[in-house]
């Protein structure tokens, strides 16, 4: 049986993909794995640079791009690890990482974490976004003018963000999904990314559903462990910026409605456009 399954998802990024499979195969040699990468109709030769260079990568090609959670999902299909890594191919391994994450989940003490992920860093070292708090509506409302509507308490007092641990392990609302290790039997109990999804907010939704079918499950960082994230965006202008923040917007929108209700989705994503656009 194979230890673990490595999805990447690859939309026109080449480089970044390829050194990324080639730190994982440099430092990931304790366990049996697999990679797979799912190919959303790139333009760059990823698919056949990929093919010359690691021939063993089972390679998924997509006639178009059919965005983040869908294209994990179709991976995912094929996937016959214990284990499944969504790494993003902006990523890279600098130590054994990969090898550490699994020695923890191994351990008894740790049978009840659902998703673990390492301490994500920039390339320079410094700290970069290792997992996030479950979006919560009171944090929108807490931050919009329909605060006036609600009583104070509805808002106060709300964890802000999390606060990273560099010298044990902690539990957190929900790992990055540029290095989202989770276990095969928690998958095929609730299923795969939520394809109402393109981009964004993909990871948290899966989280949320994990806690709903399994409460007594959890989510860690294990620091000790490092990953490398560049976080290479592709908004490098004002009008592509207001492009992807209104993806995001979108994408938040729907991940209230699945978790809220319809209503909650439709205020966030009226008010939220109307500010990135009018204001």
């Amino acid at each position: 049986m194979i230890d673990l399954s490595i999805i990447y998802v690859n939309f026109n990024t080449r480089e970044l993909t390829l050194s990324s499979i080639a730190s994982v195969y440099c430092y990931t040699t304790q366990y049996r794995f697999e990679i797979i990468v799912v190919d959303n109709a790139s333009r760059d030769n990823s698919v056949s640079e990929i093919q010359q260079k690691f021939p063993e990568v089972r390679i998924i090609q997509n006639k178009k791009n059919i965005g983040f959670g869908r294209a994990n999902n179709k991976g995912l299909e094929i996937a016959k690890g214990k284990y499944v890594l969504f790494l993003n191919t902006d990523t890279y391994l600098e130590e054994p990482a990969i090898d550490g994450l699994l020695y923890e989940m191994e351990k008894k003490e740790y049978q009840k974490v659902a998703v673990a992920g390492a301490k994500l860093t920039k390339p320079d070292g410094s700290y970069n976004i290792s997992s996030g708090l479950l979006p919560s509506f009171q944090h929108f409302i807490k931050g919009s003018f329909y605060k006036v509507f609600f009583k104070p308490y509805f808002y106060e007092n709300l964890p802000e963000r999390t606060v990273p641990i560099d010298n044990k392990s902690y539990k957190v609302d929900y790992v990055s999904g540029a290095d989202f290790l989770i276990r095969r039997k928690v998958l095929d109990k609730i299923g795969g990314f939520d394809p109402r999804f393109f981009l964004y907010n993909e990871e948290s939704e899966l989280t949320f559903r994990i806690y709903k079918y399994f409460p007594k499950m959890i989510s860690m960082i294990f620091p000790q462990y490092k990953i490398v994230h560049i976080s290479q965006g592709s908004s490098q202008t004002d009008k592509l910026g207001k492009k992807f923040k209104h993806r995001q917007i979108k994408s938040r929108a729907i991940y209230y409605s699945i978790t809220r209700n319809k209503l909650s989705g439709l205020i966030y994503y009226i008010t939220s456009v109307k500010r990135l656009y009018l204001n």
